[in-house]
């Protein structure tokens, strides 16, 4: 008799313990007891064994890996759920295939926003009438007043036939991107795309009657329509009806045009070269679908269709899991999928990584007077930087960290004598720099939130003289600052920060009045570490 016998039975227990104990001996009452027990455990126990060999095995659960958050498992039953390129054709309303209409109302809010901001910063009077008057009654006044009788809007040929059916194309794939029943559809006669095209029409007939008519367009922000405006061609109102027309009956045409270009065009040349440069550079043949990819956080060459991945050191790594609604796609596109890796790479194990390259704007509206004197100066910076990890520790770690200013825009007043004359109160200079000295200290490493502190200097060469009719182009830069970088992924990074920056120059000109700037500014970037995934 094994140990697994004795340990598994009862009964051969029970009778090991009458023979051997010195009480069950000298008891009889519990050498009856003991036996009965024993009885009535061996009859139950070869019952209940009997009872659960009879009954059927229970099916064993099927886990599905989730694809998006932590790394976990889910129950799910696979017999009702419709895969992503089964939803242009299901008829039983699948929840899987409706509208992602959170995310739609995201991407649309961020594009009539930019537009909105465009309007806003590149015309004075446009910034004038939208802050002037009763607003409610400037903005009905505005849709009220639309000029139906009338074909051209007077604004150039290339707004008109160019400009607004590409607006149109965006928008048709910011609902393109997010309807199940369209994302995985390519050109093709049949049912399923021009039912696409019909749904992302009219998604980007509605979109446009709010930028012409709502409180978020043109008649809420401009209040264009309400009065006259004076450009070269003449006096007028700014309101036609061929916006109208060209935004959502072009707009489908170029959408169309980008489908071709894409499923005949570009697929190809995605396979003799994945260079990130080279698939940038493809885009130019899908700029609406590029930019309504920015719109959803994605790379300009992302694909509901097939898996694109950059080939670049700063792409993602061999190995690492493909984006959501890709997974489906990977297998029936082989002809774009990526090699296998040959082995896993190790994890870094800290957010972030050695090297680090990004982006950020800023803002600066009020003037700073710690050195500078120049007052009611505006600055808008658009830096691209990069950042070397030279030295790591449990608590804090420093990264070399020099930057180029793509594009800064200084906007100060003018001194003028006649103050109703609104078009010279203020003027705008625009240039571009280098910052070489740059160091960023970084605390809490291990962390998905972690504050920094940093300091940048370097120069700007503006196009013009800044600050003063005697000043320079040439203005040297300095600031200090501290910031958050929050790590929505292990290897990509949002940062909300702010800087106290100083231009001057340095007495090179005649005049140096010098400026501060107060600068919030958020960015984002990209780690990667050689070696590591």
């Amino acid at each position: 008799m094994n140990s697994g016998t004795l340990l598994g039975d009862p009964c051969t227990f029970m009778m090991i313990g009458r023979a051997h104990s010195p009480n069950f001996r000298d008891c009889k009452l519990i050498q009856s007891l003991t036996v009965a027990l024993c009885i009535v455990l061996c009859t139950g126990l070869a019952a209940a064994q009997q009872s659960i060999e009879e009954l059927p095995s229970a099916p064993e659960p099927q886990l599905e890996a989730e694809t998006s958050g932590p790394v976990g498992f889910k129950f799910s039953n696979r017999e009702n759920s419709v895969p992503l390129r089964q939803c242009p054709y299901d008829e039983t309303g699948a929840p899987e295939c409706r509208v992602h209409w959170h995310q739609l109302v995201i991407s649309t809010s961020l594009f009539i926003a930019f537009l909105n901001a465009g309007n806003l910063y590149t015309g004075y009077w446009y910034r004038w009438e939208t802050t002037h008057g009763k607003w409610f009654d400037r903005w009905i006044n505005s849709a009220a007043d639309w000029q139906w009788n009338r074909w051209s809007d007077s604004n150039p040929v290339l707004d008109d036939y160019v400009g607004h059916p590409m607006m149109g194309a965006i928008t048709n794939y910011l609902w393109i991107q997010n309807d199940p029943k369209s994302m995985t559809v390519v050109q093709s006669n049949t049912w399923p795309y021009w039912r696409r095209m019909l749904r992302a029409t009219a998604f980007s007939t509605a979109v446009h009657f709010e930028w012409k008519f709502g409180p978020f367009g043109e008649a809420g922000i401009g209040h264009n329509g309400d009065h006259l405006q004076f450009q070269s061609s003449g006096p007028t109102y700014g309101t036609g009806d061929v916006e109208l027309v060209t935004t959502p009956v072009v707009g489908g045409l170029w959408t169309m045009t980008e489908d071709a270009l894409d499923e005949h065009v570009i697929t190809g040349l995605e396979e003799k070269s994945r260079n990130p440069i080279a698939l940038l550079g493809y885009q130019f043949l899908n700029p609406a679908r590029a930019t309504a990819n920015i719109l959803r956080f994605r790379p300009p060459w992302y694909r509901d269709t097939r898996t694109v991945k950059a080939d670049s050191f700063w792409s993602d790594p061999p190995g690492q899991s493909v984006t959501d609604s890709t997974a489906e796609a990977e297998a029936a596109a082989p002809r774009v999928q990526r090699a296998a890796a040959p082995h896993v790479l190790p994890v870094w194990p800290y957010p972030g990584g050695v090297h680090e390259f990004g982006a950020w704007w800023g803002l600066s509206l009020i003037s700073g007077h710690v050195w500078g004197y120049a007052k009611d100066v505006k600055y808008m910076p658009i830096d691209v930087r990069y950042s070397y990890l030279f030295s790591l520790h449990r608590r804090w770690a420093v990264r070399y960290s020099p930057e180029v200013t793509a594009l800064a825009m200084l906007d100060e007043p003018l001194p003028v004598s006649d103050q109703t004359d609104r078009f010279h109160q203020r003027k705008r200079t625009y240039g571009s720099g280098i910052s070489p000295v740059g160091f960023q200290a970084d605390f809490l490493p291990s962390h998905r939130v972690q504050p920094f502190v940093s300091t940048n200097g370097g120069a700007i060469y503006f196009y013009n003289r800044v600050l003063s009719p005697e000043g320079s182009r040439f203005m040297y830069t300095i600031d200090f600052g501290c910031g958050i970088n929050i790590f929505r992924k292990a290897r990509q990074a949002v940062t909300i920060g702010y800087r106290y920056q100083h231009l001057s120059n340095a007495n090179i000109s005649l005049h140096n009045p010098g400026t501060d700037a107060n600068t919030f500014y958020v960015g984002v970037s990209r780690f990667r570490t050689k070696g590591f995934r």
